[in-house]
């Protein structure tokens, strides 16, 4: 596959995703990972006859892969190999209206679970989008402080995670109270002295973890519609993902207004503080103390920003006396959160 490497040939992909997008019939064969499954279903809402898409089978019409070199989409009629590279695959979508939504998740999952920027064509994609009434702006990555206090965006900051800021309500209001704000100030309500030194406050607690953290991590292109924060929709889809299934995401492709009870649900679980503790790293898993926290996933994507564990491995999460992880991590047919059986919690000494 090596020998067709270079730069992804934008334009073709796209008119190669288009075509799917018109298919009477369709088989895709994806890993089950979010932006891939929400790519699949954006697809299947065009499909007019049959449409499959598969976690096991490779002999579909099509299989998404993702190797090293980064990802790809194999035409297994036509023995062709597309090249994506780090670009997300739904940023090759055809998008009305109607896949804003779920399309801006997709390319926002991608990112936070790949831990990279917006590539060139991802905010060429954007920028040709803001006819929609999409606002791009350069801001803090904290979600939704438009619209939520600027203690809550910091409590439920996740990427980037402030350690003991992101889950404790008590700290995200002294930390506030320090620059002299208060519950219900916002983040315009700042003034440029107030936000350099709460800025100063947060790179500080992170960079006690991560060395490597710097300004440009906190400070990037944000992408807003109507009042969806794309960071914090993004979450909120992750989160639903991981600790309930796909079809959480296939709502979201059928009916965009979905997004409200995504949003809505995670804030009400997150909001009321939690807590994440790595307390063993075993051969094959890590073990996390998760308290009113439930995705393995997103614990996963946390610690390897603190740069404590490796992708390798699958997270065991210990949620007061039983232990659980999610598909994503197991190969199983069950969707959510998957609590672990006495054969496998006897091999996991707690």
């Amino acid at each position: 596959m090596e020998a067709f490497l270079g730069e992804p040939k934008n334009q073709e992909i796209k008119e190669y995703v288009m075509n799917l997008q018109s298919k009477d019939s369709l088989c895709i064969s994806a890993n089950y990972t979010p932006e891939q499954v929400l790519f699949s279903y954006i697809i299947s809402k065009y499909t007019k006859d049959i449409y499959i898409l598969s976690f096991e089978s490779k002999d579909c019409d099509v299989q998404l892969k993702v190797d090293s070199s980064g990802r790809w989409i194999i035409d297994n009629i036509n023995k062709k190999y597309y090249f994506v590279g780090q670009n997300s695959y739904c940023s090759y979508l055809s998008i009305s209206n109607d896949e804003l939504l779920p399309t801006l998740t997709c390319i926002m999952l991608s990112i936070i679970m790949d831990r990279r920027p917006f590539t060139q064509w991802e905010l060429d994609l954007i920028k040709n989008l803001e006819k929609f009434g999409i606002v791009v702006e350069k801001n803090l990555k904290i979600p939704n402080y438009k619209q939520l206090p600027l203690f809550l965006s910091l409590m439920l900051s996740l990427d980037p995670f402030i350690p003991s800021i992101t889950g404790n309500r008590e700290n995200a209001i002294k930390i506030i109270k320090e620059v002299n704000l208060n519950e219900i100030s916002k983040l315009e309500d700042l003034n440029e002295n107030q936000l350099n030194t709460l800025l100063f406050k947060i790179i500080s607690l992170i960079t006690k973890e991560n060395a490597k953290f710097t300004r440009d991590d906190i400070i990037t292109d944000r992408i807003y519609y109507l009042d969806y924060d794309t960071l914090e929709l993004a979450f909120s889809a992750l989160y639903a993902f991981d600790v309930i299934g796909t079809n959480e995401l296939l709502q979201l492709v059928l009916s965009p207004s979905y997004a409200e009870i995504l949003e809505n649900r995670y804030k009400q679980k997150l909001s009321k503080g939690f807590s994440l503790n790595l307390i063993d790293s075993k051969q094959s898993y890590y073990l996390i103390e998760a308290k009113n926290f439930e995705s393995p996933l997103i614990a996963q994507l946390v610690f390897l920003q603190l740069q404590k564990i490796r992708r390798d491995k699958m997270v065991v999460l210990k949620i007061g006396d039983e232990l659980y992880t999610s598909r994503y991590f197991i190969n199983s047919k069950k969707e959510g959160l998957i609590k672990l059986d006495n054969g496998i919690k006897d091999s996991i000494k707690v």
